[in-house]
């Protein structure tokens, strides 16, 4: 009994040692308690987990490196948080910032091709609304999809918190936010002494035929306020009436404006005295028809701000030298 108790005492002591050089080969206790120290600091926890603006859950478990935008908004977005570099991918219709031109494509931004995403691999695509079934069939694949669905400048604000959240760019999101707000306060600051009777009468042509503008729900009604303008269709609630030219003449808007593409100020003029009554309008008779950035006033994105001050500047130059 005595003998058998020694041998295995000995054959113990071998197991043991034999246990410790594997364990030393595999870096010892220092790995083992790395993993361990994973394990209690929640390695598998989501990175971030957010609710988008289509009230979607996103789940994500590690910084995306590899991202595709399906529209110019959402691409602006991505590149005001320096996540340009990322991008592997965005719509034909994408142009700024100016190097965004150079990027792979993946379709229109009304029907992006759901195999060319595919085969650039991203780690999340940033989609709209509109973009639903495309939404869909992406997270069936597994690859995380970030809805942003901004229409008013706090949706804008907020559609930057999202996407910071999920690419880790906090520091740049508070360093944008801050200083789109200080642009912002620095124009109603200008505008503060303007009595509500002073505001000038605006009336913005989306299209001429037939004739369209900007009602309340438009973000261009938003930028029209924030630069201290009276949109003469705001008591319309729709995105992009359609409006007869009786009314605009009726209204008598003190400025129009125009989307760049329409064409010179000179030649808007132009045709604008031509329709039956409007030579008398306010706007027309004071010279006052301007062209502005369409992008800038059109997507509700990062250059809400640019649109804001460019309005300000064409409705009280005297306050904006």
């Amino acid at each position: 009994m005595k003998k058998y108790t020694t041998a295995m005492l000995v054959l113990l002591i071998l197991v043991l040692l034999m246990l410790a050089l594997l364990c030393g080969g595999c870096g010892g206790p220092e790995n083992i308690a790395g993993e361990n120290a994973g394990s209690e600091s929640g390695a598998n926890d989501p990175r971030a987990k957010v609710i988008d603006q289509a009230g979607r859950e996103l789940v994500l478990y590690e910084v995306p490196q590899r991202i595709v935008s399906l529209s110019p908004a959402n691409t602006e977005f991505a590149c005001a948080l320096g996540l340009g570099e990322r991008l592997v991918g965005v719509t034909d219709y994408c142009d700024y910032p100016p190097e965004v031109e150079d990027k792979p494509k993946v379709g229109g931004f009304a029907d992006p091709n759901l195999e060319q995403i595919i085969a650039m691999e991203p780690e999340l695509v940033l989609a709209g609304d509109m973009h639903s079934d495309v939404t869909e069939k992406l997270e069936d694949m597994g690859i995380a999809v970030l809805v942003l669905t901004p229409v008013t400048l706090d949706d804008v604000y907020a559609s930057l918190e999202l996407l910071a959240e999920v690419t880790d760019s906090g520091e740049k999101c508070a360093e944008l936010t801050a200083k789109m707000q200080e642009r912002i306060g620095a124009v109603q600051d200008a505008l503060a002494s303007l009595d509500e009777r002073e505001q000038v009468r605006v009336y913005f042509e989306i299209y001429a035929d037939p004739l369209m503008s900007v009602g309340n729900r438009s973000v261009i009604h938003e930028i029209i306020t924030l630069a201290g303008g009276a949109n003469i269709f705001a008591d319309v609630d729709e995105t992009y009436p359609t409006v007869s030219a009786e009314a605009v003449v009726s209204r008598n808007p003190q400025v129009i404006l125009f989307p760049n593409y329409h064409g010179t100020e000179e030649l808007l003029s132009e045709l604008l005295q031509e329709r039956p009554g409007w030579s008398k309008i306010s706007a027309i008779t004071g010279g006052r028809v301007h062209c502005v950035d369409n992008d800038a006033f059109s997507r509700p994105g990062p250059r809400i701000v640019d649109a804001v001050e460019e309005g300000a500047w064409i409705f009280y130059p005297a306050l904006f030298k």
